[in-house]
């Protein structure tokens, strides 16, 4: 089993997340505290920048983080959105109507595209259900531009202080899940297994120590007490 990636678990949570394709983003908002888009938005203002920029958007679920991007922005020419969940990029169509959206079903671990295609990739909440976070990372790395690259994730973050990675456990394990099911019903306890993803996340500096073997500067910036993170890596 890798070290950091969900590995045999893998399918496990990609079942769950199709029996949530309805409810995703509502139960997100619900958990996040309504923070997930504040987040995703802080994301895309450091992170989409120039012009006519081929973006990759790696496991965009529902298409949300695409429809911020879209709507925040003016400089993209395309958009391709990735995710393994055949499900999930059917909502993306039916959610997004853009000339330059463009769907693609495959996994972080082997990216169908040439070297150094995209001036950028993009991953809200996505990114920990890799099942190899290091081999994930290393093909993103491949498909970004090595000059003038960037690459965006907002993710569930892991601080290295024991006591508030903890706090953040207990959160995901007992007090999540308990949300979701008061907002969805029986449904809700699915998301048990977002705890799952949480110990299987390096912490926050392993993260960036991780990034930084594959782009040449990295800024990760922590919120919610270092329970979640927007990281900006540029080449």
């Amino acid at each position: 089993m890798p070290r950091y990636g969900l590995g045999l678990f893998w399918h496990k949570i990609e079942d769950a997340l199709k029996s949530l394709i309805p409810v995703y983003d509502k139960v997100n908002r619900v958990i996040s505290l309504g923070q997930d888009i504040r987040f995703r938005r802080l994301g895309v203002i450091k992170a989409i920048r120039g012009e006519d920029l081929i973006v990759l958007d790696a496991g965009c679920g529902p298409g949300t983080l695409t429809d911020l991007i879209l709507k925040q922005t003016d400089y993209i020419k395309q958009i391709i959105l990735l995710d393994p969940i055949r499900a999930m990029l059917n909502q993306s169509k039916r959610r997004l109507n853009d000339e330059r959206t463009y769907f693609v079903q495959a996994v972080f671990e082997y990216l169908p595209f040439k070297n150094e295609v995209f001036d950028a990739v993009v991953s809200a909440f996505a990114l920990r259900d890799a099942f190899d976070l290091s081999s994930a990372i290393s093909e993103i790395s491949r498909v970004v531009k090595t000059v003038g690259g960037r690459l965006l994730i907002v993710d569930l973050g892991k601080p290295e202080n024991m006591l508030l990675q903890a706090a953040i456990g207990v959160y995901w394990r007992i007090f999540a899940p308990l949300l979701a099911l008061a907002y969805i019903g029986r449904y809700g306890s699915i998301y048990r297994l977002l705890y799952l993803t949480y110990v299987k996340l390096p912490t926050n500096p392993a993260l960036k120590r991780m990034i930084k073997r594959f782009f040449k500067y990295v800024d990760l910036e922590e919120k919610l007490v270092g329970g979640v993170v927007i990281l900006i890596a540029k080449n």
